[in-house]
């Protein structure tokens, strides 16, 4: 009997192991899937996104109008990107929504290459926002689940997604120099479809879920036709420290909103149009060396304290932009620039990450990107109409909102 026992115990523990090991073997083929994708997806983002606003202006925009382009973005994706997480959650499906994001995102870039008025470009920038917003809390908590050291997985992807993006910025910049800007689009429509397909191929473990009947209540009001979440977790997280935490990344990107809306046009006349794609492609070159190993200081340190180095960089990165005229400075404050981001999109994921239950985590993760979102409607308002009078005012206004948010964020702990 004693044998029996033991050999029973010996057998499930090699099936544990056995267990462990298969499931293993998936996180690391998903971790690999994933990284592909992505690194092709911020490829046609890295081409597509710095030529907007000069896409705008060749179609005869104004700068408002420039400006509006980011707002109609961020204005749908703040709307739309809760619900998203939240139906991701109550699904247990992260590849699916990844999936829809991307290949929306691809349609409407493929589209723009055929548009020929800045309306019909502000138009399918909107369906982007609605539809787009679908990728971003499960992406963001897909990662989160690949791994138990947030900084550093957060680190890793941002490390190779800033890589595509660099990829893309140099990239973009020959092909509007040989194919033209409308080429370019189509060219990055392409891509995130081939990266959508590539998403599919992750394997996600069967879970349960919940029902979907009653998840989403239609009401008719005085604001229109409008989502509901039912049951959702946004109360709970806009509370008490996590609350005020949401409110400085609302601000941050209300400053960053002001710049990189109107930065593209500003580069382009003052350096000229090939300086589009090179400065952008600086940024994403230091934001891809340096994701990872800022990543693992994070988890080391504390989310906190990097995330006050992410404010102050931010206030740096603006003013000397808006002071330095010589091209190589510039180059170097690029780099500064990419540094600063890659800071903010690690130790905020992170926070996130260490501070919401995981059952709630795509919420937690879509509130972030909401509030990322929000904020590039405000700044962007700013932006287009500062930068009218003076872009020089723009960039050194945005020191408001980055010294309001630096003082807040003070009260978090850590």
């Amino acid at each position: 009997m004693r044998g029996l026992k033991r050999e029973h115990t010996l057998l499930q523990g090699h099936r544990e192991k056995a267990g462990k090991h298969r499931r293993l073997k998936v996180k690391r083929r998903n971790v690999l899937v994933l990284a592909v994708a992505m690194f092709l997806a911020n490829v046609a983002f890295g081409m597509a996104f710095p030529y907007l606003g000069v896409y705008m202006r060749l179609l005869g925009a104004s700068m408002f109008m420039v400006g509006l382009l980011s707002v109609a973005f961020n204005l749908t994706s703040t709307i739309f990107q809760y619900p998203f997480g939240w139906l991701s959650d109550s699904t247990g499906n992260r590849k699916g929504f990844i999936a829809f994001g991307l290949a929306s995102m691809g349609l409407f870039y493929a589209m723009m290459s055929f548009s020929n008025s800045p309306a019909q470009v502000l138009l399918l920038r909107t369906l982007q926002g609605i539809f787009g917003s679908a990728m971003m809390p499960a992406h963001s908590a897909l990662i989160s689940e690949l791994s138990t050291r947030a900084g550093s997985i957060f680190g890793l992807f941002n490390s190779i997604e800033n890589a595509g993006y660099m990829a893309g910025n140099f990239l973009g910049s020959l092909i509007v120099g040989y194919l033209g800007i409308r080429k370019l689009f189509l060219l990055s429509g392409f891509l995130l479809f081939l990266s959508a397909g590539t998403i599919l191929l992750i394997h996600e473990r069967p879970a349960g879920r919940r029902s979907l009947l009653g998840m989403i209540l239609v009401q008719e009001g005085r604001e229109g036709w409008r989502a509901t979440v039912k049951g959702s977790a946004f109360r709970r997280l806009m509370r008490g420290h996590l609350g005020i935490f949401y409110v400085t990344v609302f601000l941050v990107m209300v400053a960053s909103g002001q710049f990189y809306s109107v930065s593209a046009v500003y580069f382009r006349e003052t350096f000229g149009e090939w300086s589009v794609g090179v400065i952008f492609g600086i940024e994403s070159l230091a934001a891809a060396l340096t994701g990872y190993f800022l990543g693992k200081l994070i988890d080391e340190y504390g989310a906190k304290r990097f995330y006050f180095v992410a404010i102050a960089g931010y206030g740096l990165a603006f003013l000397l932009y808006a002071i330095i005229k010589n091209i190589w400075l510039v180059f170097g404050v690029a780099f500064l620039s990419g540094v600063k981001w890659v800071l903010t999109i690690n130790s905020t994921s992170t926070y996130v990450a260490r501070n919401v239950r995981v059952s709630e985590r795509a919420q937690g993760m879509g509130l972030l990107n909401a509030m990322m979102s929000l904020g590039w409607v405000a700044g962007p308002l700013i932006g287009g109409y500062l930068s009218g009078i003076s872009f020089t005012l723009n960039f050194v206004s945005t020191l408001i909102p980055l010294g309001l948010a630096f003082f807040l964020a003070l009260k978090l702990p850590e």
